[in-house]
């Protein structure tokens, strides 16, 4: 009788620890299964508004066209390797690259003369152009500009045997400009001045190593780097004007949004800065 007993006692015992186990490896199933589901859907939410974030960026996944003119030493211009392949390089190139690359698209710079650059927007061949173009009113008749990020000096060049310290200086002489800049503005605003456009600061310069012109108006930062490889040439470096740098957007690009917020940001985090420091001295550098 009491065998009977403790043996019914021993079954009690093992169903309920039975019972326990099986209650315990439900509930944990349960508990994983309902980890595992919100982790999931959280993945799925995150990658949704992702890929969301990305559909609404227009960069993502695309390479621009970019507009430029490269003979513009340091801000755009092209190197040539041995095998003849080219590489776009200079201050406003680095700032493209860098703000299409932060939103997930690639640059196709191509290289055009600066006064075909607002008709090759328009006329779709490119999607905006680089960064040495001053917003005008004229301009912005036309198109729309990014945040101005740059205040250049310009610059007199002319023969060392000269000396032309300011456009006062200059007046009745023969001055060279690059045709559609605002440089051409400057030097007709010298009295008595015979003006004349050519295409690109490198034969600007040709035109007053010449004698063809007695001086030209060119970025002081350009004149710099020419005058290194030129003898026989002296600048006069000029003051702060209103001439500034933008980048150029057709009307209602879906560029120009998310290409103008980043631009900002780079301006308040010091990336822009960084950028331009690493092509130009302090003196070019104005706030």
């Amino acid at each position: 009788m009491k065998k009977a007993v403790l043996f019914l006692c021993s079954l009690l015992v093992v169903g309920m620890l039975a019972g326990c186990s099986s209650s315990t490896t439900t509930e944990s199933a349960e508990t994983t299964q309902s980890t595992t589901e919100e982790t999931t859907t959280q993945e799925a939410t995150e990658e949704t508004e992702n890929e969301t974030a990305d559909a609404e960026n227009p960069f993502a996944g695309k390479t621009v066209k970019v507009g430029c003119s490269a003979t513009f030493v340091p801000f755009e211009s092209i190197e040539m390797a041995a095998d003849g392949s080219k590489t776009y390089v200079g201050m406003n190139i680095d700032i493209i690259e860098a703000i299409v690359e932060k939103n997930g698209g690639t640059v196709e710079f191509q290289d055009m003369p600066f006064k075909s650059l607002i008709g090759a927007i328009q006329a779709g061949q490119i999607d905006f152009c680089s960064g040495g173009m001053a917003p005008t009113e004229e301009r912005k008749e036309s198109l729309d500009f990014s945040e101005i990020f740059f205040y250049p000096r310009n610059a007199i060049v002319y023969r060392s045997e000269d000396n032309y310290p300011d456009l006062a200086s200059l007046e009745g002489k023969t001055i060279a400009y690059v045709f559609g800049t605002n440089y051409q503005q400057v030097a007709e605003s010298v009295p008595n001045a015979t003006t004349t456009g050519i295409q690109g600061s490198p034969a600007c310069i040709e035109e007053v190593k010449s004698g063809r012109a007695d001086a030209c108006i060119v970025d002081g930062a350009g004149a710099t780097e020419f005058l290194k490889q030129s003898e026989g040439l002296s600048m006069s470096l000029l003051d702060k004007t209103d001439d500034c740098f933008a980048i150029g957007f057709p009307k209602e690009s879906p560029y120009y949004e998310p290409f103008n917020n980043t631009l900002k940001e780079m301006m308040e985090n010091g990336e822009l800065d960084e950028i331009i420091a690493s092509h130009l001295n302090e003196q070019f550098i104005l706030d």
